[in-house]
């Protein structure tokens, strides 16, 4: 029997939930006695297997005492997860906000990722983010909470007990893409080398001239969730990150990552050709 279906919305609004009531301190008999329910459907909402109705999650929301901005967020994101309506042709897709996306990261027990263009953000150098986020305009105290927040996350693959587990394919034009400049592109290089050392890393470079392959052109990420939680898919596009929660989708996705990585380079081949860009940067 298949499990019910679970938005990716859903899924987002749970697992920030679970963030805020353990950053809190409190068990989860705390928010049952707010909305006198048992623990078991508090762990139903964190876990995504049911979702929560506006004057709970309001309740919830003031237990946690939350901020306007984030609570305004949640509360529309809830709004979008309850509505009926046609869904469109990439599944659940939502406006990201990061801190819902690095709960969903946090989360994840696997990321799978792939992208002709960009070192995805966990095994970025800091040079490299700041490069990146100059040219997008992001500039002064933005700037530095943005580039902390994104350093934080490098932790996932080594602090977390699991670890997460990050496969990444990467084309080797991205790897010589000049963001930054030489130096920055070079120490890039040499930290992607370092991270293969780990036990829960893998980089795999897809060489230039290899040819199409199915997923030429995007970046995306696919997440494996724990508890059962079904996985999900994070596609990068010029206006932000849009969540794929359509199993049929996500399951192609994961059949397009698998041809994609047996595609590219062997993990060797691919050490060997990272410490061939390190000396020729």
């Amino acid at each position: 029997m298949t499990s019910p279906h679970r938005s990716a919305a859903r899924i987002q609004i749970g697992t920030t939930l679970r963030r805020m009531r353990e950053e809190a301190g409190l068990p989860r008999e705390r928010p049952a006695e707010v909305l006198h329910c048992t623990t078991t459907k508090i762990g139903n909402i964190e876990t995504a297997v049911s979702g929560v109705r506006r004057a709970e999650l309001e309740k919830l929301l003031d237990l946690y005492d939350v901020d306007e901005a984030t609570r305004d967020d949640l509360l529309n994101l809830n709004t979008e997860a309850n509505r009926r309506r046609p869904r469109s042709k990439l599944g659940g897709m939502i406006q990201p906000w990061l801190r819902r996306i690095l709960d969903v990261e946090a989360t994840a027990t696997e990321a799978l990722y792939s992208s002709f263009e960009l070192v995805p953000a966990v095994l970025q150098t800091e040079a490299y983010a700041r490069a990146l986020m100059v040219a997008c305009g992001v500039s002064g105290e933005t700037l530095e909470k943005n580039l902390q927040v994104r350093m934080e996350r490098r932790a996932l693959l080594t602090d977390r007990e699991p670890p997460l587990r990050f496969w990444a394919v990467i084309a080797e034009p991205a790897l010589r893409a000049n963001i930054g400049g030489p130096e920055v592109m070079r120490d890039q290089a040499k930290h992607l080398l370092a991270l293969t050392e780990l036990e829960n890393v893998v980089v795999q470079v897809m060489p230039q001239g290899a040819g199409t392959h199915p997923l030429t052109g995007t970046t995306l990420t696919l997440f494996r969730l724990p508890d059962k939680l079904p996985s999900l898919v994070s596609v990068d596009t010029p206006f932000g990150d849009h969540f794929v929660d359509a199993v049929h989708l996500v399951e192609k996705t994961s059949h397009w990552f698998d041809y994609t990585r047996a595609k590219a380079l062997g993990v060797e081949e691919s050490r060997e050709l990272l410490t061939r860009i390190t000396e020729e940067t």
